[in-house]
C-alpha cells in the first residue's frame, strides 16, 4: 500500500488573501481508512484523527490556519502508509494589511506598529513566519501571550490579535495615567500605549508642573527602533546620544545584564509615532 496522492515532497503554498491550498490524500488501497494526521512548525502542533470509506482523505480541516510540516499515516486493515507534506505562507501586500484594519479599533496605530515590527511581513522569504529573537511572531511580533498556531500562519488572525493586545495595552496606560485622578492628554494616552505595547512607560509626573512629561532620564539613538540608555548610569551620564552611538551600537546585536544600553518603550513610541 502507499499513498500516490499528493506527490512526494510536494510544498503548496498558502495565498496571501490568506487562502489555503487544497490538499487531498489517496492511497492505492481500497475499503475504510483512517487518516491519522499531524501538522507542525517549532512548538505549534496540531494531531488528529479521520475516517473514510475508501481511499481519499480531503485534509482541508485539518490545515486550516496551520503551516509546516503535515504528516500523515494512513491505514486499511493491516495496510499502512505514510506522507509528508510541506505548507507555506506568503505575504500580503502592505495595501491589503491596511485595508484589514481600517476598521478595526486604532487600526491607524497598530498600521504604523506593524510597519515597526515586521516591515508589513507576516513570512520569510521561504515562507516560514516571521520570528524575532525573543519568540515574537507574524506580522505584529507577538509574544505576550504567547499566539496560537493560527495566530502564527494566518496573517489576518495575527492582526486580530494585535488589536486585541493593543486595547489591552490601552486599558493599562489609562490606569497608569489616572492615577490620584491626574488628567492627561488623547496624544500622551498614545505615546503611553505604545510605548507599553513595547515595555515601560513613557511618561513620568512632573509634580511642579502638576502634569505628565516624557521621561527624562531616557535618551535615545534616533537610528534605531528603541535602543536607548538610562542617564541615571554613572558611565552614561553627561555623554551625548552621538558619544553613546559610537561608544555602543557596534554591540546592539548582544544585550547582556552588562550593556550599558537598552531598549525602552519610550524611544520605540518616539520612533513610531514621529
Amino acid at each position: 500500500m502507499r499513498i500516490t496522492k499528493p506527490a512526494r515532497d510536494t510544498v503548496l503554498t498558502i495565498a496571501a488573501t490568506p487562502a489555503w491550498p487544497s490538499l487531498v490524500f489517496e492511497t492505492d488501497a481500497s475499503g475504510p481508512h483512517v487518516w491519522r494526521w499531524t501538522v507542525g512548525w517549532r512548538h505549534f502542533r496540531k494531531s488528529g484523527r479521520a475516517t473514510t470509506d475508501g481511499p481519499v482523505w480531503d485534509a482541508a480541516d485539518a490545515i486550516q490556519d496551520r503551516g509546516g510540516l503535515v504528516y500523515v499515516r494512513a491505514t486499511a486493515g493491516a495496510r499502512q502508509a505514510s506522507a509528508a507534506v510541506r505548507l507555506i505562507g506568503s505575504n500580503p501586500g502592505e495595501g491589503q494589511v491596511k485595508a484589514y484594519l481600517d476598521d478595526k479599533d486604532s487600526g491607524d496605530v497598530l498600521l504604523k506598529i506593524v510597519g515597526q515590527e515586521s516591515r508589513f511581513r507576516q513570512f520569510r522569504p521561504r515562507g516560514e513566519p516571521v520570528r524575532s529573537f525573543d519568540d515574537g511572531y507574524g506580522l505584529c511580533q507577538i509574544t505576550t501571550p504567547k499566539p496560537s498556531f493560527a495566530e502564527v500562519f494566518n496573517w489576518q488572525r495575527n492582526l486580530d490579535a494585535g488589536v486585541r493586545l493593543y486595547a489591552v495595552k490601552r486599558a493599562k496606560a489609562i490606569e497608569l495615567l489616572s492615577r490620584e485622578k491626574r488628567s492627561y492628554t488623547a496624544d500622551q494616552l498614545l505615546h503611553e500605549t505604545v510605548s507599553l505595547w513595547n515595555g515601560g512607560t513613557y511618561h513620568a509626573w512632573d509634580a511642579k508642573a502638576g502634569a505628565w512629561a516624557r521621561r527624562t532620564d531616557v535618551m535615545c539613538d534616533t537610528d534605531t527602533g528603541n535602543i536607548g540608555w538610562n542617564m541615571k548610569k554613572t558611565d552614561n551620564a553627561g555623554k551625548s546620544e552621538d558619544d553613546l552611538h559610537d561608544r555602543d551600537s557596534g554591540g546592539y546585536n548582544a544585550h547582556t545584564k552588562d550593556s550599558l544600553w537598552g531598549y525602552f518603550g519610550v524611544c520605540y513610541a518616539d520612533h513610531v509615532l514621529g
